[in-house]
């Protein structure tokens, strides 16, 4: 199963896993890291190197980011650059991660097909929808 890892900065990650968990239940292969304003790059390299050496159970990990050109993207950009089994996705929300989870059980690169594929339907404009719905 591959490990889902939200990394934000201030406690987006967790409130989002802790919402997540909410939705569908707690999962063994969904953790949250974030960095504060204090916190020092170095601090929060080392929170993020273990919390992925924790979710691998050998199928990898992806890294949902807040935002890209973040320091939570790039510093996990900077650690798994060249490495196969982390795969790095930036503009988390909430229906992405719980897709994430729902097919943890695919492969790495078809998890990260399967959540690109699915990026355009997880922003919507209710009202044109809505209004469309109406005429």
């Amino acid at each position: 199963m591959v490990g889902i890892l939200l990394v934000s900065h201030y406690t987006f990650a967790q409130s989002l896993k802790e919402t997540v968990e909410l939705i569908i239940g707690v999962k063994k292969n969904l953790a949250a890291v974030s960095i504060s304003k204090d916190d020092k790059i170095d601090f929060f390299s080392e929170k993020l190197k273990n919390a992925v050496n924790s979710l691998d159970e050998g199928d990898g990990v992806l890294i949902l980011a807040d935002m890209f050109g973040g320091s939570p993207s790039n510093v996990a950009l900077s650690l798994y650059a060249k490495n196969d089994k982390v795969k790095i996705i930036t503009g988390v929300n909430l229906p992405i991660v719980i897709e994430a989870l729902m097919y943890s059980h695919k492969s790495l690169e078809e998890l990260v097909r399967i959540i690109l594929e699915k990026k355009e339907k997880t922003i919507i404009d209710v009202k044109e929808i809505f209004n469309k719905g109406n005429k």
